[in-house]
């Protein structure tokens, strides 16, 4: 089973696989939850481990130290990074990963 989807195909896998087991889903919560579980992810990585975490708000991800101390946010590079994910999931990836380095690097 497809854990987090990295594209569109794998997104259109997992809703395909959830539906086989019972659970209602759509390609647009797919991909919300992808999005902010890649960017969890890799905020994860490059602090080698969770101590910050993330979320998703349509163009913005803000990361957090605390669920109350905001320490910086990335915004989409188009309107949202659901038409990012949409239109080239890899490059928002790899935008992504330097961006949220950044906001790392930046405390």
């Amino acid at each position: 089973m497809i854990q987090i989807p990295q594209d569109m195909t794998e997104v259109k896998v997992k809703i395909a696989q959830l539906e086989e087991l019972g659970h209602k889903s759509n390609e647009k919560q797919v991909v919300f939850d992808a999005i902010q579980d890649n960017a969890q992810a890799i905020l994860d990585e490059q602090l080698e481990g969770h101590y910050d975490s993330c979320t998703l708000d349509n163009d913005k991800i803000t990361i957090y130290e605390t669920p109350e101390k905001p320490i910086g946010s990335v915004k989409s590079q188009r309107a949202s990074f659901e038409e990012d994910f949409r239109k080239n999931a890899n490059n928002m990836f790899i935008y992504l990963q330097q961006e949220i380095s950044k906001v790392i690097n930046q405390r």
